[in-house]
């Protein structure tokens, strides 16, 4: 029998604690085109995440192997095996879209163009197709950051809000969307900029999101629009510490910020760079153990 696959494509597949996953994914994601990430439930390595990156084209084994050890090293764990694997050519990014099902938090129904159903009527709805970038509501840091603009928008407004690496803008429509505000939506990766205007055209609110390639809050943009009255950052918990400082710089007087990005057990090294700049923990939003963090100033 003749196989008429076209196997163009390699996986890459490891094993990582969960405490360790974000160091990884933020290793591995310039290199991939497709990261998938799922917990596992049974058996030896039970609680652990495996880790799985699909490219388009032979892996550079050497570069891989590097980028591993560097993670393992940061992570302070013994470098995990690495299975990589030829796999069939098909359209991954879609296959890993439609595995994402519609996803609800708080007034936010999230779902992708895959979805035909119509939305609930008493949500709000934001269709993101977010392959290529971060961001289609079920990671849990994105989950607790709907959930904390969810409750700002129950009693108060903003008139400036900023979107510090936007990835696939699900924070940004959600705030467009709740405030009627201008939102400026900013990430160091051109593709997640693009796809957040995307995404922006198709919910409707291009006229309210400014989008921009930039090195954080060196930006041009980011400067120019200060001082925010909402900052939201779902990032990792590494950088966020580095730029706890240019938050506060940039967040306005009586304004507010969501950080997420970060573990549980990492809340109190993150809030600790934030508090040596004046900024003060209102509120965490806790999601298995993921954390989202509502900090303001003293």
């Amino acid at each position: 029998m003749t196989d008429n696959k076209r196997y163009n494509m390699w996986q890459v597949e490891m094993v990582v604690p969960l405490e360790d996953l974000p160091v990884f994914e933020s290793a591995l994601e310039e290199y991939f085109d497709v990261l998938l990430m799922s917990e596992i439930e049974k058996g030896e390595n039970a609680g652990k995440w495996k880790v799985g990156a699909i490219n388009n084209g032979e892996i550079d084994e050497a570069k891989l192997s590097t980028l591993v050890s560097l993670a393992s090293i940061a992570t302070g764990i013994d470098e995990p095996k690495i299975e990589i694997t030829e796999v069939e050519d098909k359209d991954w990014l879609k296959e890993s879209l439609i595995s994402f099902p519609p996803v609800t938090a708080g007034r936010y129904y999230i779902y992708g163009s895959h979805i035909k159903e119509a939305p609930p009527a008493d949500k709000t709805p934001i269709m993101i197709n977010a392959a290529t970038a971060f961001g289609s509501g079920e990671h849990q840091t994105t989950k607790g950051c709907l959930l904390a603009i969810d409750d700002f928008a129950k009693y108060r407004d903003f008139n400036n809000v900023l979107d510090m690496g936007c990835g696939s803008g699900i924070l940004s429509i959600a705030a467009a969307k709740s405030f009627n505000c201008p939102v400026l939506a900013v990430d160091i990766d051109e593709e997640s900029v693009r796809v957040t205007t995307e995404n922006a055209e198709k919910n409707g609110v291009s006229d309210y999101i400014k989008t921009e390639t930039g090195d954080g809050y060196k930006s041009p943009s980011v400067n120019l629009s200060a001082p925010y009255d909402l900052i939201v950052a779902n990032i990792l918990a590494r950088p966020l510490t580095e730029m706890a400082e240019d938050l506060a710089a940039n967040l306005a007087p009586d304004g507010v910020a969501v950080i997420s990005g970060l573990l549980v057990n990492q809340e109190s090294w993150v809030l600790e760079a934030h508090q040596k700049h004046g900024l003060k923990l209102v509120k965490h939003y806790r999601e298995n153990d993921w954390s989202a963090l509502v900090i303001k100033h003293n």
